[in-house]
């Protein structure tokens, strides 16, 4: 398996500050993000690895023990000998956790998970599976998996602080010592979440319809003026780059805001209106 040097990925040098690593992030994310490539496969592949570099090198403990055991794989490289895990201030099942499902955490499980205690590189015996733990089920609003927010709960009869990270998505599950926190989302009077992205229905009045003109809409992050152009029917969907729900865990991304206009038809008329609907009539409108 080839080792994914993340600071490659991210195209700085390992001496890069946060600031850097975020700056650079953001740069390749905006060229490779799927939006913006969309059949691209290469694209969408390089945009997974870029996030996980991202994901590692953003996390000080992270980044910390992603150092220390790529090192360690560098020897291996020149010297074919397996490294022995020993003299680590943390135990390599932490290891292989904190790296889970990325291609890191898989290199780990190669090179660590098949040494045995006299570091022969053979294979493990297989364990027993443990027990399955329980899972919880917790509810959020809309609202709080879009800001995120820390809540505390009583689960066997004990305190747990847990902490949603904004995005957080229905199924998504997180570990409590005690089991697994499975997420429901609330269904929303306003929004429908489709992944990242949010869609909204906006009623606008006949004459910004025919003429063009601006409405505020009403977002999870603030209100925002948005142009409507001329001669927009009912159906008509806007894209609002940016202002659908936080990518989870990567807190300088967002998904999209999908607006789709409905033409308000008043259902009563003044006289006057009424006149002037009537000379458009005859005026063949």
């Amino acid at each position: 398996m080839n080792f994914n040097d993340y600071y490659k990925e991210l195209g700085v040098p390992k001496s890069a500050s946060a600031d850097e690593i975020k700056k650079s992030f953001r740069k390749l994310a905006r060229e490779f993000h799927p939006d913006t490539n969309p059949n691209n496969p290469a694209a969408e592949e390089r945009f997974k690895r870029v996030s996980e570099a991202y994901d590692v090198l953003s996390d000080p403990e992270k980044r910390a023990k992603y150092d220390q055991l790529s090192s360690q794989y560098t020897q291996y490289q020149r010297t074919g000998q397996r490294p022995n895990g020993y003299g680590q201030p943390f135990s390599m099942d932490d290891a292989e956790g904190m790296f889970s499902g990325t291609s890191f955490g898989d290199l780990l499980s190669e090179l660590f998970g098949q040494r045995t205690a006299s570091g022969r590189g053979q294979a493990r015996r297989p364990q027993s599976r443990p027990t399955p733990k329980p899972v919880y089920q917790i509810s959020l609003t809309l609202e709080e998996a879009y800001s995120g927010i820390a809540k505390r709960f009583t689960i066997n009869d004990k305190k747990v602080d847990i902490t949603f990270k904004p995005g957080i998505a229905a199924k998504q599950r997180l570990r409590i010592p005690d089991g697994e926190i499975e997420v429901t989302i609330q269904d929303h009077p306003r929004y429908k979440r489709d992944g990242n992205d949010l869609h909204v229905r906006e009623l606008v009045p006949l004459t910004t319809s025919l003429l063009g003109g601006k409405i505020e809409v009403r977002t999870l992050g603030g209100t925002l003026t948005v142009s409507i152009p001329a001669g927009s029917p009912t159906g008509k969907v806007l894209r609002l780059r940016g202002q659908g729900m936080p990518v989870y865990g990567m807190d300088i991304m967002r998904g999209d805001l999908f607006v789709e206009v409905h033409v308000a038809v008043p259902t009563s008329l003044t006289d006057e209106q009424r006149s002037i609907v009537e000379s458009l009539r005859e005026a063949g409108l």
